[in-house]
């Protein structure tokens, strides 16, 4: 089969915009908090039930989706995730009820099942053109564009919120159909042994290494992803507790946009801080979970209410600054840890696994804001950030042993 190697430079060029575009719900992810409450008027524990039913219906539908998957390829299934994206967003935007909300939810949910094989392809494309070691620095370029985007539209979004709460969300279907169009621009490597490869039942081999590394991914992406929205509800009702509304919004705007000034310097820093600790950036990343939940928890408790906020905001902005290195690393560590040809399913089974973490602790989230309040979840994720370091420290021993073997 004859490979274009014009269209592999390309769609290697392209790839970075798209993926940094792809990587969220651009505008939406800014102010989702002050949207699903003050808008669609729903309460924390209905928001904190949207992220753990929908995980739930796409884990039950999980192995339907990896036949699609391995049916119609990466590059399709990349193509089947924007759509899916665009649609969830749209539904979350004029839904007027909690189901509406719902679908779009579970749709947003899905959407990452597709999209997560944007890295399998650039990962061909560039091992077609003998450049794997590029693959962490395309993924760090990705991060840093979406990191300056996302910085921008948070400087914007309150300030549009206040000017009619649904601006952000046009803006945030725009950039959806924006990678509609970039998606097509991406092109992947087919080679001669990819049907054998599609109609090979053997099992993977997962080892011990592998298994770390995944379950770690799943640990530390829920913390991630459910810490992000609860740390952002918990601090909102902070401000709300001495600001009216329309301060709220704006000095939550400013929060979120330190947080992404903080992600792009982060971002643009880390491959110096790669290069130079690489065995030691787990660890780095582990303990900086701690330090921002620590952070945001004693700034809560602060009689102060504006040292407290700023406190309680250098801790999310922490948290921020190690969410995409930590994404990129793993993805680097786990695809030179296992055999080209299981790639694809190797990245199906990460983001299962992420999807099971992040339903299992949002589900425990959920049952302890029944009873408690958002204190009581920041000292639970807390606690879920020390578990995290006990599996940073076997992966780095095996890593260390795997050295100097």
């Amino acid at each position: 089969m004859v490979v274009n190697k014009k269209r592999i430079i390309l769609s290697n060029k392209i790839y970075p915009l798209f993926a940094g575009l792809s990587g969220d719900l651009i505008f939406y992810i800014a102010i989702n908090t002050l949207f699903l409450t003050e808008v669609k008027h729903l309460s924390a524990l209905e928001i904190s039930s949207l992220t753990t039913i929908s995980t739930l219906v796409m884990l039950i539908l999980n192995p339907l989706v990896m036949k699609i998957i391995n049916k119609i390829g990466a590059l399709n299934s990349v193509r089947v995730g924007v759509a899916v994206l665009f649609l969830g967003a749209f539904l979350i935007t004029v839904g007027n009820n909690y189901f509406t909300i719902l679908i779009g939810s579970i749709l947003y949910e899905s959407y990452a099942y597709f999209k997560y094989m944007d890295a399998v392809i650039i990962r061909k494309n560039l091992a077609f053109l003998k450049e794997e070691d590029r693959f962490i620095k395309m993924q760090n370029k990705y991060s840093l564009i979406y990191s300056v985007v996302t910085m921008f539209t948070a400087f914007v979004s309150g300030f549009l919120f206040n000017i009619n709460p649904y601006i952000p969300m046009f803006g945030c279907l725009t950039f959806c159909f924006i990678n509609i169009i970039l998606v097509n621009f991406l092109y992947e490597v087919k080679t001669p042994q990819e049907k054998k490869q599609k109609n090979d039942k053997r099992k993977i081999k997962i080892t011990r290494l592998v298994f770390l590394i995944i379950l770690l991914f799943a640990v530390c992406y829920a913390i991630i992803d459910l810490g992000q929205n609860n740390s952002k509800l918990f601090i909102q009702y902070k401000l709300g507790s001495f600001l009216s509304l329309e301060n709220v919004s704006i000095a939550f705007t400013l929060i979120i946009s330190a947080s992404r000034i903080v992600r792009v310097v982060a971002n643009y820093f880390f491959l110096y801080i790669y290069e130079k600790y690489k065995s030691k950036i787990l660890s780095i990343i582990g303990y900086s979970f701690l330090i921002s939940f620590t952070l945001i928890l004693i700034g809560n408790f602060l009689p102060f209410k504006i040292f407290g906020i700023i406190l309680m905001s250098i801790g999310f902005c922490v948290f921020l600054a190690v969410r995409d290195p930590f994404d990129n690393y793993i993805k680097e560590l786990l695809l030179d840890n296992t055999n080209p040809a299981d790639h694809q399913v190797i990245m199906n089974k990460l983001n299962f696994t992420r999807k099971v973490g992040k339903l299992i602790v949002s589900s425990l989230i959920t049952l302890i804001l029944i009873k408690d309040d958002l204190t009581y979840v920041m000292v639970f994720l807390l606690g879920l950030s020390c578990f995290s370091l006990v599996i940073v420290y076997e992966i780095y021993k095996i890593l260390k042993k795997k050295k100097y073997a």
